[in-house]
């Protein structure tokens, strides 16, 4: 996902700046204009990997006013700016990306769908509903693996073959919800918005950044009521 997201931006990053209405290869007719190009691929990819949701259009601006040396923003106008962004509006542009993501998704696959807190999940087995978790003091065992939204692997207990028994008031809230909508011997899987899994704080010990979207293929094995 992560490498079809660069391709993609990467693309738009070099047709917007170049004024282009295609895809087509740029004349490159001295060594300046393929430093230029290569310098330009370059600041696309890394300026996703700082964010994705930047606006391209207006990274072009910005750049064509800094070689013309008339900013729209003076040194304090853009530093508050850049504050601002960073600390105040981050939640709104976590979500914008997430609820787009997930509505992509369920466009793309239509056996998923989301609650109303926004976990978005499709049932592979259901399982035995008779014997489900009924509160959060149950203990469960499960198998799972988790993800996050670039598809790096957060937890590896599935991997190797282990279950995991806990009670289930211990677990994310999105990973509650999950557990709920599937019987014993069940197996789903979810994607949790970042607000149902580890929040604005992360993970530490799972090496989970900050407001990161996670994705879980999970297993319940059974359940013990408390």
């Amino acid at each position: 996902m992560k490498k079809l997201l660069v391709a993609l931006l990467s693309v738009a990053f070099i047709v917007s700046c170049g004024g282009r209405t295609s895809v087509k290869a740029p004349k490159m007719q001295t060594s300046a204009d393929s430093m230029s190009y290569v310098m330009g691929l370059n600041l696309g990819r890394n300026l996703i990997g700082m964010d994705s949701l930047l606006n391209v259009d207006m990274v072009c601006e910005g750049l064509r006013d800094a070689y013309a040396g008339i900013p729209k923003l003076n040194d304090e106008e853009a530093r508050a700016a850049y504050l601002k962004y960073m600390n105040y509006d981050i939640y709104e542009r976590v979500q914008r990306f997430e609820t787009q993501f997930l509505a992509d998704l369920r466009r793309q696959d239509r056996k998923f769908v989301a609650t109303h807190t926004g976990l978005t999940y499709k049932i592979a087995e259901i399982g035995d509903m008779k014997n489900v978790v009924r509160n959060n003091r149950d203990t469960i065992r499960l198998r799972y693996r988790a993800l996050d939204q670039a598809g790096n692997i957060v937890d590896t207990a599935y991997y190797r073959g282990d279950t995991l028994r806990l009670a289930v008031g211990n677990m994310t809230r999105g990973m509650i919800e999950a557990t709920k909508l599937i019987g014993k011997g069940g197996h789903m899987e979810a994607w949790l918005p970042s607000s149902l899994a580890f929040g604005s704080a992360g993970c530490d010990s799972l090496n989970v950044e900050p407001n990161t979207m996670l994705y879980y293929e999970l297993w319940l094995i059974d359940i013990e009521r408390r």
